[in-house]
């Protein structure tokens, strides 16, 4: 069994633990622990990441820099393959070869970023662990702010390799 399911399970509880999600940026990311994002939802359909407008997130012109939108977006969707990876056995080198971003809207306020694409993700881990290749997959983030409208469209391609612990 590559991908334990229980394991899986609590991966995702863990990283969306509000002080735990917190030391990990702090850690990890002191970017992303600076402009204060969150980890609302991961589970086996989606992720949901969010980020507060004011002074750490934004440009001189009063809206969220497009930077940091592109952080909240990139976790929305590499939060599930790093979930996948600390649930087998096998080594998964996960890096992002091409991003492409569409703004809609002026971005202020809270933005939440969603990614729907989790059985995406597995799918390709799960075809690179079966044919021992890497694999590239398109993965969505979508951003929106706090009444419901689109800000900002992300497409991050990953490139996802798993490999055995030797």
């Amino acid at each position: 069994m590559p991908i334990d399911d229980t394991k899986l399970i609590s991966e995702y509880k863990s990283l969306t633990g509000r002080i735990k999600f917190r030391i990990f940026t702090a850690l990890s990311m002191p970017a992303a622990w600076f402009s204060g994002l969150r980890m609302d939802v991961l589970d086996s359909d989606k992720c949901v990441t969010s980020l507060p407008g004011g002074w750490r997130s934004q440009n001189p012109f009063k809206t969220m820099y497009w930077a940091v939108q592109g952080m909240g977006a990139e976790l929305a969707t590499g939060a599930a393959p790093f979930a996948i990876s600390r649930s087998m056995d096998e080594k998964l080198r996960m890096f992002v070869i091409s991003t492409e971003a569409k703004f809609v809207k002026r971005a202020k306020g809270r933005i939440t970023f969603t990614c729907s694409d989790v059985s995406k993700a597995r799918e390709a881990i799960e075809e690179s662990l079966e044919k021992g290749e890497a694999v590239d997959v398109d993965l969505i983030s979508v951003g929106k702010d706090s009444s419901g409208d689109v800000v900002s469209e992300w497409v991050f391609k990953w490139n996802l390799l798993a490999v055995n612990r030797k």
